[in-house]
């Protein structure tokens, strides 16, 4: 099958960018047990909510953000790798596209932090969790600079500095495409240079590079894939379930991977290893495959894609007002221990996250390019 024959939309991406967005949400869940003040309640897993459903939630949630440095990695070399490499998208266009996309939620939560960490710090003497909320790191909030190096800590809506990262990654990919590279040899040689150098020096933006250039090369290997008419599908589908299994059976049988992370770095190289390197990209590239051989499968789920980042940018502000209610008294200290919470918070966040995207994210998005395009 030709490039030129894939859907115009992969739905079954958006719906794992969704989940992966959702598990980032539910890893968060751990804020609450550090609500008072001098009082930082020990988070243990085990007593949370439905752990046992969602234990690998509670656990490796985090994960869903090297997720979406993959996943972006993929998605912008299928859309845009062929548009710059020809000229046919200017950089002007190229950063109105991302700047109309990202900026307009981010400033708007921004200001609601902003203004809900003030209430709080006027009651409780301490802002909630993230610290570092003065005027200089507000400014590197506007510019989207939380994670160049620049910051003491974390800040504001801190969960944008994944965001902050895939700014700087989208002009390395842009001026890399622009002077006619990125194949599937440069993008895994840059993918796994980055990955060393970001094991050495532990700098976030080079860890992105590794696994967004790793997305291009999933990108390459799927469109080779695509084009051998089920030749290696099958291989591809049977390897993705064997890795979920193992996965899923380490988290709520075995627990192996505990112990393989006691053995220090070799422990963190070998589970980042598998992660990144061999279950995201089969998780990938089967979603893909399966969408271009059966159609959009997963359209019907393709909202719960629509609301990743306004989920993902939303619930920590969403978090904040929970914590204020504690400290008004009108929720119990220990509440995030109840399953009725836990209910209520995504009862709340999905539906707001929804109406922000077709109200909000959408409008401004379009008016924004009339404007500027």
């Amino acid at each position: 099958m030709n490039e030129k024959n894939w859907p115009s939309h992969l739905y079954a991406l958006d719906f794992s960018r969704g989940i992966a967005a959702l598990s980032v949400v539910l890893w968060h869940w751990q804020h609450f047990a550090y609500i008072r003040v001098g009082e930082s309640f020990e988070f243990i897993k085990e007593s949370q909510p439905l752990y046992g459903i969602f234990r690998i939630f509670y656990d490796a949630g985090a994960m869903g953000v090297q997720y979406f440095f993959v996943i972006s990695g993929f998605i912008f070399f299928w859309l845009y790798a062929d548009q710059v490499n020809e000229r046919a998208i200017s950089g002007w266009k190229f950063s109105v596209q991302r700047f109309s996309r990202l900026y307009p939620l981010h400033f708007v939560t921004l200001l609601i932090v902003a203004i809900l960490q003030i209430v709080y710090v006027s009651r409780e003497n301490s802002a909630f969790i993230y610290q570092y909320n003065d005027a200089y790191h507000f400014v590197l909030n506007l510019f989207y600079a939380t994670r160049w190096g620049l910051e003491s800590g974390h800040s504001f809506n801190a969960s944008v500095w994944s965001v902050s990262v895939e700014i700087v990654l989208y002009f390395i990919f842009f001026f890399t495409l622009l002077f006619r590279k990125g194949g599937w040899f440069f993008c895994l040689f840059i993918s796994f240079v980055s990955l060393v150098i970001s094991h050495i020096t532990d700098n976030v933006i080079i860890g992105g590079l590794s696994l967004f250039f790793l997305g291009g090369t999933v990108y390459y290997l799927t469109k080779f894939i695509a084009t051998q008419n089920h030749k290696f599908t099958v291989g591809i589908y049977s390897a993705t379930m064997v890795c979920w299994c193992i996965v899923i059976t380490d988290f709520y049988i075995f627990d192996v991977s505990s112990s393989i992370a006691s053995l220090g770095l070799l422990g963190k190289i070998i589970l980042r290893g598998f992660s990144f390197y061999i279950l995201f990209p089969l998780t990938i590239c089967s979603l893909t495959l399966a969408e271009i051989y059966n159609g959009p499968l997963f359209k019907p789920l393709s909202w719960i894609g629509d609301i990743s980042y306004s989920s993902y940018l939303i619930h920590f502000p969403l978090q904040l007002v929970f914590a204020l209610a504690v400290s008004y008294g009108l929720l119990p200290e220990v509440f995030y221990l109840s399953t009725l919470y836990l209910t209520l918070f995504f009862v709340i966040l999905i539906p707001v996250s929804y109406v922000t995207f077709l109200k909000f994210e959408r409008p401004t998005q379009r008016f924004l390019r009339n404007k500027l395009l």
